[in-house]
């Protein structure tokens, strides 16, 4: 299975856009529910991104559609309110214009006021920031430098994430910090810096932090190459996940905690970020490699000095889904909830994709199972960015193709 780069710059998108595909069948006692059906006269189109909740209210970006421009490279940023009679009602936040900011990239985050944050494309795509006010959203652009893989915030409201070119064009970990005169980008980490990005490159999201004030994240691509890793265009290494520390100083050191593909059946090509739990442990999934080459969840720990990747499970059959994408969350009980390719629907390249639970057992192993299976049929397909969990435990996430309209859902699960 081959991926393209998830950068957000337009030919990626438009990739995007075309690749995506489905959605139906659930698991017994398992509720699932269309929340709203995309592409509907000026509705946005093609979701891209997990969705995220600021109150009740959830929000999430279109690729497309919109009134801001021709499609497909327009877009929008919208929000799902719950309402009194079980449904959810759509409103567009912002149309992006196209042009200078176009097509909002994933991964949308909010400070304490219930300022909306992202990433975008376009000549001047970058950081914008959304401010609610009583008729309608300001929009502002914070930094036109480039952005890739969502956004996260401190509690002084410092912004980091994937930001700035870096020495040699492969992306850089930046920090924007607001002043008094606007916002100021600092470089913390330039990926790339030789001919075969030893230490990565190319975040398919944000860090996070681990409750000590240091980042921990992935990278899709680079690493030293092993022998193991298939590197597909033109980058050496299968991704690495990493720690930023910070030095007192302003400054940050990177450091590679584990290069996928270190052995014959490490997973390789991580393209969802990390989850940690009340131990400090860090969980994710790789898109391929592992025992059958169809991708793995991992989980990463730190004993005796060093840290140390296990495999928890390696995906066997693409009928009961294959290639992890998008990060997974992480419920009270300890169980793990992701999205992945495959399932028993008929889509093209494996885009049908399905809901799956992997759960911490007694004897130290852990069981898959697939919680809701798509299909090409009414409920939406391609569930590629991971779901996100409510305070009751229900899932929710997007879909970016069929539906009502043919251009994807969000959806609701009640497991």
């Amino acid at each position: 299975m081959k991926r393209t780069r998830r950068t957000l710059n337009p030919a990626h998108v438009t990739v995007a856009i075309l690749l995506l595909l489905a959605a139906f069948p659930a698991r017994a006692g398992v509720k699932y529910k269309v929340l709203h059906n995309f592409g509907s006269g000026k509705d946005g189109a093609t979701p891209y991104g997990p969705p995220a909740f600021y109150g009740e209210e959830l929000y999430g970006v279109t690729i497309s559609g919109g009134t801001g421009c021709n499609p497909p490279l327009c877009g929008t940023v919208f929000s799902l309110s719950p309402q009194p009679s079980g449904t959810w009602k759509e409103a567009i936040v912002y149309n992006f214009p196209g042009g200078d900011y176009s097509y909002p990239g994933d991964g949308l985050i909010f400070d304490s006021r219930g300022n909306l944050y992202g990433i975008m494309g376009g000549y001047k795509g970058g950081v914008y920031e959304l401010a609610p006010r009583p008729a309608e959203w300001d929009f502002t652009p914070l930094y036109t430098g480039g952005a890739q893989g969502g956004l996260l915030m401190d509690q002084s409201g410092n912004l980091y994430g994937g930001m700035g070119p870096g020495q040699d064009h492969g992306g850089a970990i930046g920090e924007l910090s607001p002043g008094s005169g606007g916002w100021d980008y600092t470089q913390l980490y330039s990926f790339c810096s030789g001919n075969s990005c030893p230490d990565g490159v190319d975040m398919p999201t944000a860090p996070i932090w681990d409750g000590k004030g240091n980042l921990f994240g992935t990278t899709t691509w680079g690493g030293v190459y092993k022998g193991f890793c298939r590197a597909y265009y033109g980058y050496d290494g299968c991704g690495v996940i990493y720690e930023m520390t910070p030095n007192g100083d302003g400054t940050w050191t990177y450091h590679v905690l584990h290069g996928f593909a270190s052995s014959k059946n490490d997973g390789q090509n991580p393209y969802g970020g990390l989850v940690m739990d009340k131990a400090g442990n860090f969980y994710g999934g790789t898109w391929t490699g592992g025992r059958y080459e169809l991708g793995t969840l991992f989980k990463l720990t730190y004993a005796a000095g060093h840290w140390q990747e296990t495999i928890l499970y390696d995906f066997t059959d693409c009928k009961q889904g294959c290639g992890a994408d998008g990060t997974l969350a992480l419920d009270k009980a300890g169980n793990l909830y992701g999205t992945a390719a495959g399932g028993t629907g008929s889509c093209d390249g494996l885009t049908c994709g399905v809901v799956f639970k992997l759960s911490p057992q007694k004897d130290g192993k852990w069981k898959y199972t697939v919680v809701y299976d798509f299909t090409d049929e009414g409920g939406g397909s391609a569930p590629f960015y991971g779901v996100i969990l409510d305070d009751k435990g229900h899932l929710f996430g997007v879909t970016s193709k069929f539906g009502k309209y043919g251009f994807g859902t969000a959806f609701e699960i009640t497991p």
